[in-house]
């Protein structure tokens, strides 16, 4: 016969009276296998256990008959509540036994049963079976007491009508919605006959009237169920007419969409948020050599393989990495290589992705990845330089520019010495004066062949546009037989830009109308305030703008060539290069703004440049009296000892005379080498210098960028001049995160140099 194993049963053997040890000794002996006996001696002891493990059984021996029996064994049940509480007595009181149950004791037995293992051990394990079989079901009610209240709130307030109906359709209970889709009163519906046949194998379909003679579509579907006993019917109302107005919206948003999609003159992929594909238009078929219908349900990474041409390196998750880097106002920047799947042909692309995100509720919905084809642009472009044209002007462009800087640097440093001595004449001092304004221009023309070479970054600052416009317009249109009106309104609004770089748009646009009327004529020029409404420029956001149009009566463009005018090497000119309106919308691209032209043949045309309003104030120079023939009056001199680094020996010469006047103590190097060893052999002697000038370009050596963060390393108190023919490097554009502490750029007079060291030396 087969052994019953039974789960072991985890008993704890509590004695209040400690001198009883011998009977756990006897219960133990007496204990079968299925059973795991612990004893604590004492009700402290007993307490302790109790906390820190779970019991099944728990035998209270109780020593005596008193008011503290009750109260042991109630709190052992608040402690343990799922353990089973068997209270051992030798008491004779009739009414004691009943008192422990009371408290929560499972059974009240006696204790010669702790001898008797043949009557124990069946009964404790009835007991410990009893209280499981309690705990079971306390926990069933509480669990269908909460189901019964969470479907009767879901009945409640489901939006679908619901009705409980008995056999013969009385309704029995219904739900709000029920009551409002029958347009009935709630309470009075109940015990009425519910008038619709119902099927709980199909769904049918209801028209009920309106009252402003529609109707409206009401699906019934139907469940069996039992309901307070009885066999009942659970009967669905549905409102199908919103539905089904809402499907064939849908239906039409995805047929404007498809349509919408394939005018996109881009590739466009529209993936889920895990990047499966959705949707994608023909030209994204075309790029990619994969139709829309192979496309849909792969992954974005599947067919989309894009890769640096530079690197070679290969996006392995292109939907994260465009993500990542783009921004949703950054347009399209670099190119990358595409290899179209099938014939593994490359095309140099520009990509970019967006998240669809929710206005309500936030929610990303999804991506849309976008291509451009720019494979002709990149063609174009690289057939230009491999000729040797464009690369040639650029490298002349820098190379003149740089050179011319420091020329006129030691131009304008010898004539801020000079005039010093020329205290009283004031006949010699004008025309230094004059020279020294002539320097200054063709300052200004080092900075605009820097900016064409985009040897630097751009210098931003806070402008209004009117009087740049003006003189921009007037210097182009000198000797030109075409006359320039311009209007403009009130108070026109301040804009942040890059004066070089806008005067460069207005003069490519002024000297295009002019060219467009070789017989003369007019060039209207209107600059206004303008606040755009939505999608009203189509890359532009709702806001305000400040807009400078320039319009001609000139022979105007074609409709064939005015959708390429902005696109590099495109030009009508024979003897033009196409660069510069391509540079012009580049320009106005930068500063988050847009270009736009209208024009008709042999009537004339309109360019029209917006740039978004600033919010910052504009910056009022100090005014001065520039017929002061003082030129010294706000020069301050110094004190104290500064090392010069200059690779050209005409402008270190005149860096020193310019110190040297100043009241400093200089000394010479010429280039980054010198000037570190100097530096350190000064310091390290005990007669350092207070400050070093340090050019940044050092051909073939050392410059003072380097330099520099050597020597910071070296001594951290140590105060570095930026000095270079380069103005708009990024260094000095912006030097706060670099080692020096100033900047004084190339071409400089002696004024420069003093506020300079004055402001960085106290």
């Amino acid at each position: 016969m087969e052994t019953i194993k039974h789960t072991p049963i985890h008993i704890l053997f509590i004695e209040i009276a400690p001198a009883q040890a011998d009977l756990f000794n006897e219960l133990s002996q007496t204990c079968p296998e299925a059973y795991e006996l612990r004893q604590a001696h004492g009700m402290e002891d007993g307490l302790q256990l109790v906390h820190s493990a779970k019991y099944d059984v728990i035998l209270l021996n109780l020593s005596v008959a008193d008011e503290s029996a009750p109260a042991a064994v109630r709190e052992l049940r608040n402690l343990s509540p799922h353990s089973a509480v068997i209270a051992l007595t030798d008491s004779e009181d009739p009414a004691f036994p009943e008192a422990l149950r009371s408290a929560g004791a499972a059974d009240c037995l006696d204790k010669a049963l702790l001898t008797n293992g043949a009557a124990l051990w069946p009964l404790i394990r009835q007991v410990s079976n009893n209280q499981a079989l309690s705990r079971k079901l306390t926990e069933q009610i509480q669990f269908v007491a909460s189901q019964e209240t969470l479907i009767g709130e879901i009945f409640a307030h489901n939006s679908d009508g619901m009705l409980v109906l008995t056999r013969d359709y009385v309704i029995k209970s219904l739900n709000p919605a029920a009551a409002e889709m029958l347009e009935a009163d709630k309470d009075r519906l109940i015990g009425e006959t519910f008038p619709f046949e119902v099927s709980t194998s199909a769904t049918s379909k209801l028209e009920l009237p309106e009252e402003d003679g529609s109707s409206r579509l009401i699906e019934i579907s139907a469940v069996e169920l039992l309901f307070k006993n009885e066999e009942s019917l659970l009967v669905v109302l549905r409102d199908a007419s919103q539905h089904r107005a809402h499907e064939i919206e849908l239906r039409r948003d995805k047929e404007r969409l498809s349509v919408t999609l394939e005018l996109i003159v881009d590739a466009v992929i529209a993936t889920d948020n895990s990047g499966v594909i959705e949707r994608m238009n023909k030209e994204a078929s075309r790029l990619t050599g994969v139709s829309s219908e192979e496309a849909c349900g792969q992954s974005l990474g599947s067919i989309l393989r894009l890769k640096n041409p530079k690197s070679g390196k290969v996006m392995t998750d292109p939907l994260s990495e465009l993500l990542s880097a783009e921004h949703a106002d950054i347009p399209f920047k670099q190119s990358l290589l595409l290899e179209r799947k099938g014939d593994a042909s490359e095309r140099s692309v520009t990509a970019k992705a967006r998240p669809i995100t929710d206005d309500v509720d936030g929610m990303t919905h999804g991506c849309i990845t976008v291509l451009r084809d720019i494979t002709a642009q990149i063609k174009g472009e690289a057939d230009l330089i491999q000729n040797g044209r464009l690369h040639s002007v650029i490298l002349l462009a820098s190379g003149i520019a740089h050179d011319l800087n420091n020329m006129l640097a030691t131009i304008m440093g010898n004539i801020s010495i000079v005039s010093m001595n020329l205290a009283g004449d004031e006949g010699n001092a004008k025309k230094l004066e004059a020279a020294e304004a002539a320097a200054m221009q063709a300052k200004s023309l080092t900075l605009q062949l820097l900016t064409f070479s985009k040897d630097g970054a751009q210098s931003l600052e806070v402008m209004t546009v009117e009087k740049l416009v003006e003189d921009c317009a007037q210097f182009v249109l000198r000797g030109s037989n075409v006359k320039c009106v311009t209007q403009t309104d009130e108070s026109i609004w301040p804009i942040v830009a890059d004066k070089v770089q806008l005067g460069q748009v207005v003069n490519n646009l002024v000297i295009n109308a002019d060219q467009a009327m070789p017989a003369g004529g007019t060039i209207r020029i209107n600059i206004r305030n303008r606040r755009l409404r939505h999608a009203e420029i189509p890359t532009l956001k709702a806001g305000e703008y400040i807009c400078i149009e320039i319009s001609d009566d000139g022979i105007g463009i074609s409709p064939e060539d005015i959708d390429r005018i902005f696109d590099p090497y495109f030009t009508t000119k024979k003897e033009g290069y196409g660069l510069g309106l391509a540079s012009s919308h580049s320009i106005i691209d930068s500063h988050q703004g847009a270009i736009t032209v209208e024009s008709e043949l042999n009537v004339g045309t309109c360019f029209s440049v917006y740039l978004p309003k600033t919010q910052k104030g504009l910056v009022t120079p100090a005014v001065s009296d520039k017929k002061d023939p003082k030129p010294d009056s706000s020069i301050h001199e110094g004190r104290g000892r500064v090392l010069v680094m200059d690779d050209m020996e005409a402008m270190m010469h005149v860096a020193g005379e310019i110190l040297t006047v100043l009241g400093y103590e200089v000394e010479f190097t010429t280039n980054g080498e010198e000037a570190v060893e100097a530096y350190k052999k000064a310091k390290e002697s005990g007669n350092p210098f207070d400050a070093v000038v340090f050019d940044l370009t050092v051909p073939g050596g050392m410059g003072g960028e380097e330099a520099s963060n050597i020597l910071i390393e070296y001594d951290p108190d140590m105060i570095a001049i930026a000095s270079s023919g380069y103005a708009t490097s990024n260094i000095m554009s912006d030097y706060k995160d670099s080692a020096f502490k100033g900047v004084v750029p190339k071409p400089y007079r002696i004024k420069e140099m003093s506020d300079v060291l004055k402001r960085v030396m106290g």
